[in-house]
């Protein structure tokens, strides 16, 4: 016969710490006898189907404190179905060790059973509050033995399909909220209990958020994070080669007229649009995040505001500065005209102020905010009618134009192909070689034209890429379900950041091509130093900082000269 105090110590043991819901109803009959056979009842039915080793102590009683475990299964029986089945096989393990073949001992539950209780239930109790591990070096009051490793323990096998299934969350009632966040989630700052107010709908649940950028987690670890620092380090050497070709077209002599004034206008914006990687390099989230949890909008971050702001501008400005070039080089090419060399006013207008409307749009109806990438930009929703589109009526007529300077070259060169010497001749006396003008045109702006080419396609690129990705973007954010699945993943037992991944995969853009095109846009300074840093433009320095020296050398002879003939 056990002791009432070694009763009192079996109940401790297995006690579940909800509230407790006795039952004496449906009892296994006690005997005085070392074991007993007795069908199980309600809630070990299932589990226990075998004759138990008791040491005389009453049954009821075991059965009495085990009746606490159906508040577990009426607490966690949907949403952790895994933590109560692996739960109630160490319980019901402990609790009623197997009799032996002899009938006059126990064989007793085993380790890996305590320890999958353990591991099935560690997050959900964190999560709720509710409930304690079990101690698998305890040992049992009744029989003063532990779980064993042997094996022919007392396995009681899983009653659940799936003794791995992931925690469903969907089964949370609303306004539920976690007592604990688990790794790497934190607290809602807006989540009450009792109440469904959160932060973000997206990417909080029952008072947990994902930590702010989201982005950092859908993909495997530091992948994101070093990806965008990879871009925002190009658009930063970007900066300096445009920055360099911007004050050489300031400073060095005949470059302020017309052609090169194109040059430098477009120069300006691929500037303006490089430094965007300023805001974000060294410390993206100030770009990113509002608050811990809280994506950055125009409304709650000022710097946000001011990069998108000035993303938005630059990126039409060079589309616009582009299309300029490739008119001109048609108008010049084609028609022999130069229509711009005094109408930069127009350009002006044009090539400034649209970029400038646009941008004001999308302010103006507060649609800026950070969504992907390094970057505040207008939301997802909106992009394609403030951005993208605005964008198009620049670039397709710019492209069209092209393809007919393209053409019309091609056309003129197969013509001279096919004349004859005596041909030749004979236009050139009756002055007709227009394509000579024109090949000449081509030898002279063909790095404007390819600077104009480069810039429009890799904003067509780019704009390529929304296009056919932007829908995945969407669809994560409208259907709740897509991040549950990842959620109920990161919390289950087991789940991580990387294991996590492939859920989410088909929802948002496929990484390399993402940094591609990240990389891509984020190289238009280098291609403008690579194009128009030519020899002539070194020259052309060394020489303007010769005469300067020269100046001041001179300079400072006259001021001495001046100063001794005062002193005579």
């Amino acid at each position: 016969m056990v002791s009432l105090r070694q009763l009192v110590a079996l109940a401790a043991c297995l006690t579940f710490c909800f509230a407790q819901r006795s039952s004496d109803s449906n009892t296994i009959s006690s005997t005085n006898s070392n074991s007993t056979s007795n069908t199980p009842a309600a809630p070990i039915n299932g589990y226990v189907n075998y004759k138990v080793f008791t040491k005389g102590a009453p049954v009821a009683m075991i059965e009495k404190n085990l009746m606490s475990l159906t508040n577990l299964t009426a607490f966690m029986g949907k949403i952790a179905p895994s933590c109560v089945d692996a739960y109630y096989r160490y319980a019901c393990s402990f609790a009623y060790p197997k009799c032996n073949d002899a009938g006059n001992g126990p064989i007793m539950g085993c380790t890996q059973d305590c320890l999958d209780a353990q591991f099935q239930c560690k997050n959900i109790f964190l999560m709720t509050g509710k409930g304690e591990l079990p101690n698998c070096n305890a040992s049992s009051p009744l029989t003063g033995q532990p779980f064993t490793n042997s094996s022919t323990c007392n396995h009681i096998p899983p009653r659940i399909p799936d003794p791995n299934v992931l925690y469903d969350l969907s089964s949370v009632p609303p306004g539920a909220n976690m007592k604990t966040c688990p790794f790497p989630f934190l607290r809602d700052p807006l989540a009450v209990p009792g109440s469904t107010a959160t932060t973000s709908p997206i990417y909080c649940r029952s008072g947990c958020c994902i930590p702010c950028p989201a982005q950092d987690y859908f993909y495997p670890i530091g992948w994101a994070k070093h990806g965008f620092l990879a871009a925002d380090i190009l658009r930063f050497i970007s900066s300096i080669f445009s920055f360099f070709m911007m004050i050489s077209y300031f400073v060095l002599p005949d470059k302020r007229r017309h052609p090169s004034l194109l040059i430098l206008n477009l120069s300006v914006t691929i500037f303006l649009f490089s430094m965007i990687g300023y805001f974000s390099i060294g410390d993206p989230k100030k770009l990113q995040c509002a608050s811990a949890v809280a994506p950055s909008t125009q409304d709650n971050n000022p710097v946000c505001a001011v990069q998108g702001a000035l993303l938005i501008f630059s990126a039409l400005a060079t589309c616009c500065w582009s299309a300029a070039l490739i008119v001109n080089l048609h108008l010049h090419t084609v028609w022999n005209s130069n229509f711009f060399t005094n109408r930069y006013w127009m350009l002006n207008i044009l090539c400034w102020g649209y970029p400038a409307s646009v941008m004001a749009a999308a302010l103006g109806l507060h649609q800026v905010k950070f969504e992907f990438a390094n970057l505040c930009l207008v939301s997802v929703d909106k992009i394609f009618a403030l951005f993208f589109y605005p964008m198009a009526a620049v670039v397709c007529p710019a492209f069209v134009v092209h393809i007919a300077t393209f053409f019309h070259i091609a056309k003129m060169a197969v013509r001279e192909s096919k004349q004859t010497e005596a041909t030749r001749a004979a236009e050139e006396n009756n002055g007709q070689r227009r394509h000579k003008h024109m090949l000449t045109a081509v030898q002279i702006q063909w790095r404007a034209l390819l600077l104009a080419v480069v810039s429009s396609g890799t904003v067509v690129f780019y704009w390529i890429f929304y296009f056919t990705q932007i829908h995945r973007m969407v669809s994560l954010e409208k259907d709740m379900s897509i991040t549950n699945h990842w959620l109920e993943c990161m919390v289950s037992p087991g789940g991580d950041q990387n294991s996590c991944v492939d859920i989410i995969a088909d929802h948002l853009p496929p990484f390399g091509l993402m940094i591609f095109a990240e990389s891509i846009v984020s190289m238009l300074g280098i291609w403008l130093f690579v194009i128009f840093g030519k020899r002539s433009m070194w020259r052309e320095w060394n020489d303007l900082i010769y005469d300067l020296r020269l100046s001041w050398r001179t300079k400072g002879k006259n001021e001495k000269s001046s100063e001794q003939f005062f002193a005579l």
